[in-house]
Formats: C-alpha cells, structure tokens, sequence
C-alpha cells in the first residue's frame, strides 16, 4: 500500500531539523531574505484556526522520508511552494517529489489559490520534474546581489524621493502593475507583497514600486518600473538604496524580470552583480468555489418558473436572482425572433 502524504504534527519536528539541511528552496524571497526556518513556519501552520507559517505536508515512505512546504495567506490567488527536501538531485527515484506535489497543488486548491508557483534554476534536477508534473515556464528572471558595502554615492535631488506605500494605494498599485506586466505575468503572479513598499510618482501617477523584504539573511526587493524611467532607473535604484536603513550591513538582493533587462546597466553602476538566474513555474490548480455562482436570468412567460415546486411565475421580463432553483418548462419550440414559426407555450 503506498504511503499517503499528510499534514505536520508535533511529532515531526526531529524529522524536519534531520531534512532541512538537505532541502531545495523553490522561493527567492523566503530563502534570501529570512532564510530557511522550516520549524517555525511548520509548527505556527499546525494550529488550528490560525492563517500563520507555511502549511507542511509529510510523506513517509518505507525508509525513505520528505517533508515540504508552501505559503498562502487566506484571499491570495497564488501559492508559492517554499522548499521540499530532501533535493530531487539526492532521491534515488521522483516518488516522493510527485506525491508532495500532488498534494500541495490539492492543498492549495482548497484553500482558494489559482495556482502554485515556483522559481527554480533551470539548470537544476527539480526544473524538468516540475515541467513534467504540469509546470508551465511564464517568466523568468535573474537575481542581482550587492555584498554589504558603503553606499558612497550622493543622495539624488528631492525630485526623486520615494514615499511609503499605504493600503490607500492598493488599487492604483494593482492598476499600475496590470499596466507594466505582460498579460501573462500578472495572471500567473499578483503584485509584489512587500514588508515595506517604495512608490515614485510623477504628476500624481505611480511610475516605479520596489517591494522589499528584509530579514537577517538579507533584504530581497522586486522592482516594477514603468519602461520609460529607464533614464532615469540609476537614480531611483540609488533612492532605493538609501532608504534601506541596512544596506552597509546586509547582502542585497534584486529580482529583475526578463522584461526588465533595461535594469541591469543600471544596478551593475550600483555595485551589483548577476548572482542566480531562475524561471518561474506555474501549476493551475482546481480551486475551491466557497459558494455558488448566482446569475441573473429573465423569464418570459412560462418558460422558466422560479422554485422546483413552485407553480407561480414571476412577472414578464423580471430578473429572477437563482439560476440553480431555475426549472425549465420544456417548450415544444425554442423561441427565434428571426423565424417565422410562431412560437408555443407547453403548459406545466
């Protein structure tokens, strides 16, 4: 009988310290800013009623054991698989990988994701195993580092100065990102979540966003700037920089999107390096519908009546609110308003 993959329990936790060292991070922002803490997230996740950690799934299989993990926060149309170990390139075959992958497009399904996403290097064991299981390739992007070093450069002009994003700035930051990002980006990745977001405006528009996460790995940004600040991208990354308190002290890390390549001359000005390249993969998943889909629908005459047991009608041309109590009368011709048949009612 094979073994069933299952969530976390207490019980695991010397199964996940033993694995971790041997793990594959499958998400940039996680593992370069705060690094790899696979218990913390494991044990917040296993308390009920709680949208805390990363939800952890367990495979044991004869002598052979996996653990893996991902993150989803509760209204988030994506998920992120956050790391699975031990690394495919250590497995003696792909079993394990594939039934934790199963699981946690299931599991992110039921909790409301569209999809599961992961960054993996393409030249790594894990890229083609995730293409076979159904991973799709929507963009890939390079990771720029800058080591910890003074910033030895002058503050740009006030009119360069970034401001703090506030959650008055949700919708145009949505609407700014659907702008810059190719369509099939943004369907497959939402906008940046930041600890801490940067916007630039220019004449009341946002023009540039840089979501940063700083952590005691590091601090990761993502940069979304409009194409024609690329004049301009050397001094908004250097305003970037200066308000990062610990630039000096901690490595940076940026990802630039193949799309963005423009921001590469600009960075490496700045003292950055092309450390890492990576593709993000993309699983559609079956997501859970949390209630049915209601659509108006018109009655004319007697050909829908509104209830499963209702004998009255509502009224000519009045949008009844259910379509799943709607009961069809079976008419003996459908109604075409361009034939000449006359068209007849069939009594209840």
């Amino acid at each position: 009988m094979a073994a069933e993959v299952r969530p976390f329990l207490p019980t695991d936790l010397s199964l996940v310290r033993r694995l971790t060292p041997s793990g594959l991070s499958l998400d940039a922002e996680i593992s370069l800013a705060h690094g790899i803490h696979t218990l913390g997230g494991a044990v917040w996740s296993s308390l009920p009623l709680t949208d805390l950690g990363t939800p952890t799934l367990i495979l044991r299989d004869g002598d052979r054991d996996y653990v893996a993990q991902f993150r989803h926060h509760a209204g988030d149309a994506h998920a992120t698989i956050v790391f699975i170990a031990p690394d495919i390139a250590y497995c003696a075959d792909d079993r394990g990988w594939l039934a934790l992958i199963d699981a946690m497009t299931a599991a992110a399904g039921r909790r409301g994701a569209l999809s599961l996403n992961a960054e993996v290097a393409e030249t790594s064991d894990a890229f083609p195993l995730l293409r076979r299981c159904g991973f799709a390739v929507y963009a890939r992007q390079d990771i720029w580092r800058r080591l910890p070093a003074p910033l030895n450069f002058d503050p740009p002009s006030g009119a360069y100065t970034m401001r703090e994003s506030t959650e008055a700035d949700h919708a145009a930051l949505n609407a700014f990102y659907s702008s810059v990002v190719p369509h099939q980006v943004w369907q497959a990745d939402s906008l940046p979540k930041a600890e801490r977001g940067l916007i630039f405006e220019q004449q009341g528009r946002i023009v540039a966003y840089f979501a940063l996460h700083e952590g005691r790995s590091g601090v990761f940004a993502q940069a979304v700037l409009h194409p024609d600040l690329w004049p301009e991208a050397e001094t908004l990354c250097r305003s970037w920089l200066l308000a990062i308190p610990r630039a000096e002290k901690l490595p940076l890390y940026i990802a630039v999107r193949r799309y963005q390549t423009w921001l590469e001359r600009p960075l490496a000005l700045l003292g950055f390096e092309n450390w890492d390249s990576q593709a993000l993969l993309v699983k559609h998943t079956a997501a859970r519908i949390q209630r049915s889909a209601r659509q108006p629908a018109l009655a004319f005459g007697n050909v829908v009546q509104a209830g499963a047991g209702s004998s009255r009608l509502p009224p000519r041309g009045k949008a009844i609110k259910t379509v799943d109590v709607v009961r069809i009368v079976a008419p003996t011709l459908v109604a075409n308003p361009h034939s000449r048949i006359p068209f007849r009612r069939q009594r209840p």
